[in-house]
């Protein structure tokens, strides 16, 4: 701006100093006159200039012509649109076969039905995380108590044999708990009431040995019975067991002759004691968050390393194609193709190098991810059990929201909050366009599997075909909700561009009436030497 202020006082200069010049000059040289007037016109000069002299501009504005004119910037915006969509679309392909349909299904093959922590419901659905949490008789009967007892294998010191010495009366008899009748004692054995195997779903899982040796080991759990009748219920819940029907049709509490008043009062003294040596609902919390936590670091590192390595696949394979367009376009660059392919190769490995800070926050952000979804897998397995693919789709519908909360709450500096919620939509669409694309993973990796000679790829080929549809489909939907542009960003954004440009081209249009005045002053001065000395 300052520029031009100061050209504009050189310009006044100059005409006042013509202006005040004398109008009466003295007789000038005849001979250089002669000189100018025989001179022709010089063209080139002309040319230079490169302006009209035409200066019958109108001043009226057509509207056919503004029409046309934003018609024309409008368009120009729609086509960087698109173009930058397309490119959007090819690094899209080579990031979903590269992250959660290439090193995504590589990872899931870790991945359990239920999650990584045993929850109530799942073990009730026979659904355990780790080995070591699955239904095991001798931890309950073979394990000593806080009191250094145990139920069975300790002889007659057993808890099962003294609790049955202690129900005898001085003929060896006892009452069977379950009919009310008076039987040999040798005819019996103790019977669980709640049953070790229905404890241990209900909670039992979660505690160590000596406190599933106090449940088996406590008496008010324990009732004597006939030994058929014990062997018959087996783990069976005892009000399903009593209306089992054997061949010829019979129920069990016929046969077995059961006083259901007896059973029913034994079943609710079984369950109440049960409850008493389940973990306390801070206990269960604890365990939760614990085993959590454990496994959510496990689950954050393989989702950060997905991330991240998922992050150099995609720059390398970027810089090749880069690299290749290059080749084919401009030849070798070294004397032969080894030298040029490691020229090329060096090149692409600086430009990975310099991308380390896009390494650490992919990894941060999938570490992240990881942990957060585990413990939501965690929650949602306390209701439902999760299938194994239900629990990459939550890994991966994690990693998609986060990324939009960290947009909301972290915004770029020169992003509206507008602009900044339209993103953050496309980014939880996209979320659940990859959802889909686990969902329909199996579908089509079923069909490649029925073609025989495809079969030995069937993985491979299924992260291509699986990941170019979702990246496809990923950058439709960004297409879309760009065209609904709820939010009025995409207006915004194109009035942007075309005052921008308006900008620009009135610009380029000063700095050329700045060029002819400069060029005009030029010419003045060098026509200076034409003026007649004052007398």
């Amino acid at each position: 701006m300052s520029g031009r202020i100061d050209r504009f006082k050189k310009r006044k200069e100059i005409l006042k100093k013509n202006q005040s010049l004398p109008f009466v000059r003295g007789v000038t040289d005849q001979e250089q006159v002669d000189k100018l007037l025989s001179q022709d016109v010089d063209s080139n000069r002309l040319k230079n200039l490169d302006y009209s002299t035409d200066f019958n501009a109108s001043l009226e504005a057509n509207s056919a012509e503004v029409e046309a004119l934003l018609s024309e910037l409008r368009t120009s915006f729609h086509k960087d649109r698109l173009e930058q969509l397309i490119d959007e679309t090819k690094r899209g392909v080579i990031s979903s076969i590269a992250g959660p349909f290439g090193l995504g299904k590589i990872i899931s093959a870790y991945d359990k039905a239920g999650g990584n922590v045993t929850t109530i419901n799942n073990a009730n659905n026979g659904v355990y995380a780790k080995d070591e949490d699955r239904y095991r008789r001798e931890d309950y009967t073979h394990s000593k108590n806080s009191e250094g007892k145990q139920f069975a294998n300790a002889g007659k010191n057993s808890s099962g044999a003294i609790y049955t010495r202690s129900q005898m009366d001085d003929n060896h008899m006892v009452q069977d708990a379950y009919t009310g009748k008076m039987t040999k004692a040798d005819a019996t054995s103790p019977d669980h009431i709640e049953s070790l195997s229905q404890h241990h779903k209900n909670g039992g899982f979660m505690q160590s040995s000596a406190p599933k040796a106090d449940f088996a080991t406590d008496e008010d759990n324990l009732a004597l019975t006939d030994r058929s009748i014990n062997q018959s219920m087996r783990d069976f819940d005892k009000e399903e067991w009593m209306s089992k029907k054997d061949k010829s049709g019979a129920e069990n509490k016929d046969r077995f002759d059961i006083d259901e008043q007896k059973l029913k009062d034994k079943i609710q003294q079984g369950k109440e004691t049960s409850a008493r040596h389940l973990p306390s609902d801070t206990d269960k919390a604890k365990h939760y968050l614990k085993n959590s936590a454990t496994t959510g670091v496990s689950e954050g590192v393989k989702m950060g390393a997905q991330q991240a390595f998922g992050y150099l696949l995609v720059e390398f394979f970027s810089s090749a194609i880069v690299e290749i367009k290059d080749a084919y376009n401009n030849g070798l660059e070294g004397e032969s193709l080894y030298k040029d392919v490691k020229v090329r190769l060096i090149r692409i490995g600086r430009n990975i190098a310099d991308k380390w800070k896009g390494v650490v926050e992919g990894f941060s952000a999938g570490f992240i991810s990881g942990f957060i979804s585990n413990i939501i897998t965690t929650l949602v397995n306390m209701f439902v059990t999760t299938a194994k693919r239900f629990v990459r789709m939550i890994r991966e519908g994690v990693f998609s929201l986060l990324k939009a909360l960290k947009l909301i709450l972290f915004p770029p500096a020169n992003m509206s909050f507008a602009e900044t919620m339209h993103e953050a939509m496309k980014l939880i669409a996209a979320g659940g366009v990859v959802i889909s694309g686990v969902a329909l993973e199996e579908v089509i990796e079923k069909l490649i599997l029925g073609v025989p000679f495809l079969a030995p790829f069937a993985p491979v080929v299924t992260a291509v075909i699986v990941g170019s549809l979702t990246a496809i489909a990923m950058s439709l939907v960004a297409y879309l909700i760009d065209r609904m542009d709820i939010l009025g960003v995409i207006k915004a954004q194109e009035t942007k561009f075309i005052l921008e440009n308006l900008d620009k081209d009135i610009d380029e249009k000063l700095k050329r009436c700045e060029r002819i005045s400069e060029e005009v002053d030029e010419f003045l001065s060098e026509g200076s030497f034409l003026l007649p000395q004052s007398s």
